[in-house]
């Protein structure tokens, strides 16, 4: 639950409102890294669960300072996947290609072990409408 507030109110709201504005003025592929179980950014884990919390997705994409990347065979899939779309987009500015599901521009594309699909639950699910109400 508190993972759950801090992520809402600290990121998921803000990013959104974010990310709805400027794609008004220009193309956004939006994500959100939804993998319940990431592996811990750093030793120890506290008492409660916090689910996909901020950076969680860093360890996907980098090697940190020589940790070992201890994901499973689906998490392993997922990082390679987000490798492809970062890398395309690098390249080309757009992250989709012909062996990855596709990411429309403007749409939120929830990224999770063997789950990568479109989301549109940023609003209900992170609770935005409360959240905007007090900022």
């Amino acid at each position: 639950m508190f993972g759950a507030v801090i992520g809402d109110a600290n990121f998921a709201c803000p990013t959104a409102r974010t990310n709805n504005l400027l794609t008004t003025q220009v193309p956004v592929w939006c994500y959100e890294f939804a993998d319940e179980h990431p592996p811990p950014l750093a030793p120890g884990t506290p008492p409660f669960p916090l689910g996909a919390p901020h950076a969680s997705e860093l360890p996907y994409l980098f090697d940190l300072g020589g940790r070992p990347r201890d994901l499973t065979a689906a998490q392993h899939r997922l990082a390679d996947t987000m490798i492809d779309y970062w890398t395309r987009f690098a390249r080309t500015a757009d992250p989709n290609g012909p062996s990855s599901p596709h990411w429309s521009r403007h749409t939120v594309l929830s990224l999770a072990p063997d789950h990568i699909l479109p989301t549109r639950t940023t609003q209900t699910h992170h609770h935005c409408t409360f959240w905007n109400t007090l900022g």
